[in-house]
């Protein structure tokens, strides 16, 4: 096969959340908010699970058999917004149900974190970073939609004197079993 040097992809990606009840369509998905600054991109990785089955007369496996997966997006929030915080530690950023202003006067805003429910809270994702294809001249996009991504890392609030302040944050991606055949979403290139 011969090289294609346009087929080569560099350069950082956006993150766009929403409720996962307003991810109806790629439109719906579309219209969701950037969540802003990102430190050292954005990762999706597929996590499949093998077993060998094996037989004596090979001294080996005969068949692989997956027995599961595990897909996963990982980044650092850069911007240390209120917002991005409760993204971070799986509370309702995208309805900020959390997230209340205050009425002082002074334009505040309150996290409220306690106790959470034993069903982590699940939001939807579209991440856009660039598609094969693109050049100095036209920019192409390839986009990842997933309907179901549950904050679960452990993350820390950190305000030091010398750094800015930022989130790892890794979701979980779930399948959505009414999305026969995307289960965990669509990746999306521009032709």
């Amino acid at each position: 096969m011969a090289v294609n040097v346009s087929n080569i992809v560099v350069g950082e990606a956006t993150i766009q959340v929403g409720d996962n009840s307003s991810a109806t369509d790629i439109a719906a998905m579309d219209a969701f908010d950037d969540i802003g600054a990102t430190q050292n991109g954005v990762e999706i990785s597929w996590e499949p699970d093998m077993v060998d089955i094996e037989i004596d007369q090979y001294g080996d496996a005969a068949k692989l058999i997956q027995t599961r997966v595990k897909v996963m997006v990982k980044t650092t929030l850069a911007e240390a917004t209120l917002n991005n915080l409760a993204l971070a530690w799986n509370y309702d950023s995208v309805g900020a149900t959390d997230i209340v202003a205050n009425n002082d006067g002074a334009n505040t805003s309150t996290f409220l974190f306690g106790t959470q429910s034993v069903f982590p809270y699940e939001k939807a994702l579209v991440i856009t970073g660039k598609a094969p294809g693109t050049t100095a001249s036209t920019t192409k996009e390839r986009k990842f939609y997933t309907k179901r991504a549950v904050s679960m890392a452990a993350t820390q609030l950190n305000m030091k004197r010398d750094e800015a302040s930022t989130f790892a944050v890794e979701f979980r991606i779930l399948p959505t079993t009414a999305d026969t055949g995307y289960e965990y979403g669509k990746i999306v290139d521009d032709a």
